[in-house]
């Protein structure tokens, strides 16, 4: 060992503020984590209102609808998810009764969950429509049911890719060592 790594050892992973600089408290993440939370839900509704008013806007027609819908789903379940995760955590107040403190180094799996729901529900999705899964889904192509499946694939997006993690293992080919 050198002389600068026994004055200054190397630490063996990064400590919650070491991960997230940016804010001096937990209250300071806290309070920003909360209004990420209200943003990201006004932007999305204002998204699924656009979509079902305005898409000619956007020059996509009705055919797509449904894969942007299913996007919104998903998005919109994930979000649900991460704002009830927020909220378990930060409404124990004082007592704490389950005696953990808050967690800032989950800052990035916070602000990423809703955006990864939202493509694990979409792909999922896509995989059921194109009959890869011995699902059936009437109405597949329908702006309602994109958006309702995909929320809850959204919302347990965490069980999904488990689950296409499973069927992955069992059709592609094992590698062997040799």
């Amino acid at each position: 060992m050198s002389e600068s790594e026994e004055k200054h050892p190397k630490p063996s992973a990064l400590e919650g503020s070491d991960c997230v600089p940016f804010f001096k408290d937990d209250k300071k993440q806290i309070i920003f984590e909360f209004f990420y939370l209200v943003v990201t839900l006004a932007l999305a509704c204002v998204a699924v209102f656009l979509v079902h008013v305005k898409l000619e806007w956007f020059g996509v027609g009705y055919e797509s609808k449904f894969s942007l819908y299913a996007l919104l789903g998903g998005f919109l379940g994930g979000w649900v998810y991460d704002a009830k995760w927020f909220y378990r955590v930060t409404a124990r107040g004082k007592s704490d009764q389950y005696d953990f403190s808050w967690q800032s180094h989950k800052f990035y799996w916070r602000i990423m969950t809703p955006f990864l729901a939202s493509l694990v529900a979409f792909s999922a999705y896509m995989l059921i429509g194109a009959g890869v899964f011995p699902i059936k889904i009437n109405g597949w192509d329908s702006a309602r049911v994109s958006i309702s499946i995909c929320f809850v694939l959204g919302y347990f997006s965490d069980l999904v890719l488990s689950r296409l993690a499973k069927w992955a293992e069992r059709i592609l080919p094992k590698v062997s060592d040799e």
